[in-house]
């Protein structure tokens, strides 16, 4: 009697297990599923969606697709005033480098009365121009092509008004190092490198005192600004810029010697 009993019950629970099991394969939309055979328990893992179900027709109820992830944000944008741009620093003025050429053309070519095609100027702003006087440095231009070389650049305003031999000092740098000054520090490079024109003045350096620091003959790397010459400065550089005006001084005289 006892054993009939759990026969029965053992019976009532199968039926329970296939109903249940044959309802949830249907759910997922699997066809030929055979209930306790087809789409067992373990695997169905109560609802038939994760991990997928293998029913006995080969059929697979895939996993939902996870969301895509959110693209990432958009770089900040500047805050430009409509006469600027946003360049790598900030904001920078907007400058018609063909009008620039326009006007040094005018001026190369004021005694011949020569006319100057619209190809022509193109083609002239393209190549090394002849050292004319800028109106905002008429006694110097050495001043001119340090800032000229700054503008196409893309410096910002506040990084500009550092572009002559006259502000480019060691205080500056020391302000841009602790961020109290508006121009970024990394464009500390392209300054320095407009002061020596892109040239490699290490000769001139080291007649200078440049390499009697305790840094030694290090500091010459700030010497040679040679396009391609990029070096990692280091604390161990800080040293060097006891000898900051030395360093200038060879920069100013060698842009002095070709104008």
């Amino acid at each position: 009697m006892q054993s009939d009993y759990w026969l029965l019950l053992f019976s009532f629970m199968t039926l329970g297990f296939f109903y249940i099991e044959t309802e949830a394969c249907m759910a997922a939309g699997v066809g030929g599923c055979q209930g306790l055979a087809g789409c067992p328990q373990t695997a169905c893992g109560g609802g038939c969606h994760t991990p997928p179900v293998v029913c006995t027709n080969n059929c697979v109820v895939p996993p939902r697709p996870l969301p895509p992830p959110p693209p990432p944000p958009p770089p900040p944008a500047c805050q430009c005033q409509p006469t600027h741009d946003c360049g790598r620093y900030g904001c920078y003025l907007r400058r018609n480098r063909v009008a620039a050429a326009s006007v040094r053309t005018q001026q190369v070519n004021k005694d011949t009365k020569d006319t100057v095609s619209s190809s022509d100027l193109i083609s002239f702003a393209n190549q090394s121009q002849p050292e004319i006087a800028d109106p905002r440095f008429p006694d110097n231009p050495a001043n001119a092509r340090f800032m000229r070389c700054c503008e196409d650049r893309d410096l910002p305003d506040a990084c500009l008004v550092h572009c002559t031999f006259q502000k480019y000092t060691r205080d500056v740098l020391n302000s841009m190092y602790v961020k109290a000054d508006g121009c970024p520090l990394p464009a500390a490079a392209d300054i320095h490198f407009c002061a020596a024109q892109g040239k490699d003045h290490r000769s001139c350096c080291a007649q200078n005192g440049v390499t009697t620091t305790l840094a030694g003959e290090k500091c010459l790397v700030l010497c040679d600004q040679t396009p391609g010459q990029v070096t990692q400065l280091d604390l161990s550089y800080l040293a060097c810029y006891d000898r900051f005006d030395s360093m200038k001084d060879c920069f100013y005289k060698q842009l002095n010697k070709h104008n």
